[in-house]
């Protein structure tokens, strides 16, 4: 019978498949450096955040460097040439941030890094 060779595949735990950047800090293998930028969000404290997400940049090991779904939201919308201000409000972030993300989204597009 066909079904259950079926209903196995679809309730069995999905793997994880290793990324070739699992094992060590750096560059992929491709030479993708995840850019990042120092920002102060709403605690006040400085840290270095990703500007790719995820899926660009699976697992950095440099502890001090975090993801957060804003930041990254904020600087797309930077690349596609939002403002600021607008930025601020619509992701909810603090202005100086926001100018710092601008100013990362409009240096990427000069070296010719944007999307």
């Amino acid at each position: 019978m066909r079904l259950l060779p079926h209903l196995t595949k679809l309730t069995a735990p999905a793997r994880r498949h290793h990324h070739a950047t699992d094992e060590r800090p750096g560059p992929s293998p491709t030479g993708h450096i995840c850019p990042r930028v120092q920002l102060a969000l709403q605690d006040g404290t400085e840290r270095e955040y990703l500007l790719d997400g995820p899926s660009t940049c699976p697992l950095p090991r440099d502890p001090h460097a975090r993801y957060e779904p804003r930041v990254h939201l904020a600087y797309l919308l930077a690349q596609q040439g939002h403002d600021a201000h607008w930025l601020a409000r619509f992701a909810d972030l603090p202005l100086p941030a926001a100018d710092r993300l601008t100013e990362a989204a409009s240096s990427a597009a000069r070296a010719g890094h944007a999307p």
